[in-house]
């Protein structure tokens, strides 16, 4: 019988100067000048039961302020110091020690990677064109988003991926186009090009990254594998229905996501490519400009090395495993830094970053606004889905879709009337005519699928 998830699927397939001074970390001011206002933008999360816990932290022109909402570990409310998995946010890491490897001469933005491959490891190639480190970092390669042999739907996928694998995959994966023809978000390019770098540099990633870049900068906090005295601070995933969510663990692919660490550490970071932006000639600071530098050949949305950068100019990176969401940013103009960091997977975050930065910059923002227990009601019922009924259930201010024989899946109201599904990268659009619900409508990219409601 076919599922919802496979027929949403289907319809997505045929369809993204002088250092600035730092208020030092002991006297970061918990209830400074913004508080009021994000918390505005962030409890509501809490309270509509979406986030499990929440911790903000946001540097203006040196001034720190962090806050915590929520549930951090042992129940009590997050803070600067609590541990969350980072996700793909870890990119902006290994986008620096690229840049440092750049500047000390080991490698160039241009050289193949196979040049850093083992004897007899075959990288793909098209066209007689070699991928380079360069597309890699811009997911240019035309590499697959991830490797064929990867574990699909786990619960921790890149558990268990050695390096004899990754060389494996390397030989028999096609290229789905040729090096620097497109963009193809890949876990897999920025994988191997972490991979490749610990190679070159000696002594695997984790230990390079350690070595030129944590220690460096004074990220006590920031680690692949969690140290037992720092355990207690580490702050357990949820999934999207708060439920307890399996850790992720990277092997041979962790310069993708395997990074843990603290808002306290990120805004540090954060706050040295600020400075470095005003010239400094600070620890990194050479490699933070080449880190910032635009990339692509175009106008608006821009690439660095290891940075997204928006319209507006700012830079960001932000990822997400099964039990965590983060999104780091700054903005060279306004000299703010941005840190969210959640212990629950949602994509919800990325919004509530574009808000509070212009909250930041006193634009007013209205805070978001979810339905609650008694408007979710109305949308319970069965809806037809292509001939298969679909069940949309309600427990108190969560709502859930069910297919036949299949595990409900929640979904995360964006208004009203509008709910995301994170797994599916779908939305429903729930329909009224008059005071009664109609239809739900599933979006997924460009395509539209309508489910009559028939109870």
């Amino acid at each position: 019988m076919r599922s919802v998830s496979i027929l949403l699927v289907v319809a997505a397939c045929h369809g993204a100067g002088p250092a600035t001074p730092v208020t030092p970390a002991s006297d970061v001011d918990p209830d400074g000048p913004n508080r009021a206002k994000i918390a505005a933008h962030v409890q509501p999360l809490i309270d509509a039961e979406l986030v499990s816990g929440v911790v903000v932290a946001l540097s203006d022109n040196g001034h720190r302020e962090i806050y915590g909402f929520g549930k951090g570990p042992g129940g009590a409310k997050p803070d600067g110091k609590t541990l969350f998995e980072l996700g793909a946010a870890t990119k902006a890491y290994t986008g620096l020690l690229l840049a440092d490897s750049v500047q000390r001469r080991e490698v160039n933005l241009d050289t193949p990677v196979a040049e850093l491959m083992p004897t007899g490891v075959t990288v793909p190639t098209a066209d007689k064109l070699f991928i380079t480190l360069r597309h890699l970092m811009l997911h240019s390669s035309g590499l697959p988003p991830e490797p064929p042999s990867l574990a699909a739907d786990s619960d921790n996928p890149y558990a268990g991926y050695r390096d004899n694998q990754l060389y494996q995959d390397l030989v028999r994966t096609q290229l789905v186009f040729k090096p620097g023809d497109h963009i193809l978000y890949s876990d897999y390019g920025v994988g191997l090009l972490a991979h490749a770098l610990g190679r070159k540099i000696g002594g695997g990633y984790v230990a390079a990254l350690t070595s030129r870049v944590l220690q460096p900068l004074a990220l006590h906090d920031t680690f692949f594998t969690v140290p037992k005295a720092a355990q207690p601070h580490l702050a357990h995933g949820t999934n999207e229905d708060l439920a307890p969510a399996k850790p992720w663990t990277y092997d041979a692919l962790v310069g993708t996501g395997g990074m843990i660490s603290s808002a306290r550490d990120q805004l540090t970071l954060l706050e040295a490519e600020l400075d470095a932006a005003q010239g400094s000639k600070g620890p990194l600071r050479p490699a933070m400009r080449l880190t910032q530098e635009t990339q692509l050949d175009r106008t608006g949305d821009n690439e660095g090395l290891g940075w997204q950068i928006d319209s507006a100019g700012r830079y960001w990176q932000a990822g997400g495993t099964g039990g965590y969401h983060a999104f780091i940013g700054f903005d060279i103009k306004t000299r703010r830094a941005l840190v969210i960091l959640a212990n629950t997977k949602s994509s919800l975050i990325d919004s509530t970053a574009t808000a509070l930065y212009h909250v930041l910059a006193g634009e007013a923002v209205k805070p978001p606004v979810f339905p609650d227990a008694k408007v979710l009601a109305d949308y319970a019922g069965s809806y037809d889905f292509g001939g298969m009924k679909l069940a949309v259930t309600v427990n108190g201010k969560r709502i859930y879709v069910e297919g036949p024989g299949e595990p409900k899946i929640r979904m995360v109201p964006i208004s009203d009337h509008e709910f995301w599904i994170e797994r599916l990268q779908a939305v429903v659009v729930f329909e009224k005519d008059g005071d009664k619900v109609k239809r739900a409508v599933f979006v997924v990219g460009d395509k539209q699928m309508s489910a009559p409601r028939v109870e």
